[in-house]
């Protein structure tokens, strides 16, 4: 007799395979919600449904979804990705002498770092001092008018 069990277990070890894939391809567990593998599954809505059923994984599986890198809460993510960003940021700034990054400018991985700086002063009104701070300690010029 067919027991719906192994049908569960092998179906998210399944599911699990393709993040894992999405980590060695992407290098982190950040599955945008509405993300596809090639084959046509839909691995960010799989990745939503662990974070739902956090409470209710066993150990074994929350552990697995955490060696690679899995983003419980997606506020961390947010706060997480800017701090790689303003990284990215400062590596410039060591570079480069100065923050004027071109809104076009990519890093040597590819991070579009000219669209996040940018998407900073867009947001600045709503941005917190701590970080409104941070960038203008590493001369981040909000208004590119001022490089005239």
């Amino acid at each position: 007799m067919w027991d719906t069990r192994d049908y569960v277990t092998s179906s998210w070890e399944e599911s699990f395979a393709h993040l894992e894939r999405y980590v060695e391809v992407h290098g982190d567990a950040r599955v945008p919600q509405r993300f596809r593998t090639e084959d046509g599954y839909k691995l960010g809505t799989w990745v939503q449904s662990q974070r739902n059923s956090h409470s209710t994984l066993s150990a074994e599986r929350v552990t697995h979804l955490e060696v690679l890198g899995f983003v419980w809460d997606t506020r961390d993510y947010v706060t997480s990705s800017w701090e790689e960003s303003f990284a990215h940021l400062e590596r410039y700034v060591e570079v480069y002498g100065d923050a004027r990054v071109p809104q076009r400018f990519k890093t040597e991985d590819g991070y579009k770092l000219g669209t996040w700086v940018q998407s900073q002063r867009n947001s600045r009104s709503t941005m917190s001092a701590e970080r409104v701070t941070r960038l203008e300690v590493l001369g981040f010029v909000w208004d590119t008018r001022a490089w005239t």
